[in-house]
């Protein structure tokens, strides 16, 4: 990606529409281009010769032809982007009292449910407020550029790549350091930012694991599936972008895994939270530590939840959520001792 090339954020379309889809390929309103997208290497690229607009979360229109995906599936600068160039854009009345309901502390699932029937009870309103977004965006702002839209064919799904220009308003700490990120489901990331010190990013959600216990026999309607997943995607979107925010202010370079994403993205699409995490690594960071000028170094994962960090070439065991080094007086907490290594191997890297 060249400094002038638009940052963009792939999210899902729905697979009901991929007759749509085809039907506009085959009048000519989508048009195939010969397009290098990274990490899409195998992928039919097509660009919209119909104007492109967003009406809602889940809300698509390409010309006259609606179509469902999932607008929500991004970060706040850019979610926030897109609503403040579209006009037509329709919430859940209630929505901002529905994610304070979703995240509140001790909620219990009958309350959240009631309150969720309620507010898709009444009509969608017009309303262009980011209330999913976080305050400050994790230190980003972004300009939504539409014509630039451009929609994958990929291993038979479809996807959406909406095109934004990427800034950072981050003011950068006299004093930096080497960070490694570990990915995981729970926490959602562990972080070494220094020899030895590692933190927890992104706890579990009581209430949306209760919700997905209960779906087995007491279902949500698609409706509320839907939302439900949006709320579940913002409220992982917030200790992220908190996390994205230190890093584009303290960061001197930052390390992550080489992870097959392709693998991970089919355990983790249908789990909001975890799909938040995940494209937080795969595109979030990335493009916003390029934007601000801060190196990333994508290294081997090969043993970095087996092998001590301090002890490099021995290998523990690993019990749940710890780790035994035979060498170590102490149990360690097996992501800490993972990002811990991680890091490790980004200073290594970054010496070469």
């Amino acid at each position: 990606m060249s400094h002038t090339d638009p940052d963009r954020y792939v999210t899902r379309l729905f697979r009901t529409d991929y007759p749509i889809l085809q039907g506009l390929v085959a009048s000519g309103r989508l048009r195939r281009v010969a397009v290098s997208l990274p990490g899409w290497g195998k992928a039919t690229v097509f660009e919209p010769l119909v104007p492109v607009s967003v009406h809602g979360d889940h809300l698509l229109r390409l010309g006259h032809a609606d179509l469902k995906a999932q607008i929500y599936a991004l970060p706040s600068a850019a979610y926030a982007a897109v609503l403040r160039a579209s006009g037509d854009y329709r919430q859940p009345d209630g929505i901002a009292r529905l994610q304070a309901c979703f995240d509140a502390p001790k909620i219990d699932a009958a309350t959240f449910r009631a309150e969720l029937r309620a507010s898709l009870a009444r009509p969608l309103i017009l309303d262009s407020t980011p209330h999913l977004a976080t305050a400050d965006h994790g230190g980003c702002h972004a300009t939504w550029r539409p014509g630039r839209t451009l929609i994958i064919q990929s291993g038979g799904d479809w996807f959406l790549a909406l095109a934004f220009s990427l800034g950072v308003r981050v003011t950068r700490s006299p004093s930096t350091s080497v960070f490694g990120v570990d990915l995981n489901a729970d926490p959602a990331l562990c972080i070494a930012y220094s020899a030895g010190v590692a933190r927890m990013i992104g706890p579990r959600h009581a209430l949306l694991d209760c919700l997905r216990r209960e779906h087995r026999d007491r279902p949500l309607s698609p409706e509320e599936v839907r939302v439900v997943r949006a709320l579940g995607y913002a409220s992982g979107r917030v200790p992220l972008e908190g996390a994205l925010r230190d890093m584009l202010s303290r960061a001197a370079v930052v390390g992550i895994e080489k992870l097959d994403t392709r693998q991970l993205y089919a355990t983790f699409v249908e789990r909001s939270r975890e799909q938040a995490a995940l494209d937080w690594h795969v595109s979030w960071l990335p493009q916003a530590l390029y934007r601000a000028g801060i190196r990333l170094h994508r290294v081997d994962p090969a043993f970095s939840t087996q092998a001590c960090h301090r002890h490099p070439s021995h290998l523990g065991i690993v019990r749940g959520r710890t780790f035994d080094c035979p060498l170590c007086t102490e149990l360690q907490h097996r992501d800490a001792n993972a990002a811990l290594n991680i890091r490790a191997r980004t200073v290594i890297a970054h010496r070469r």
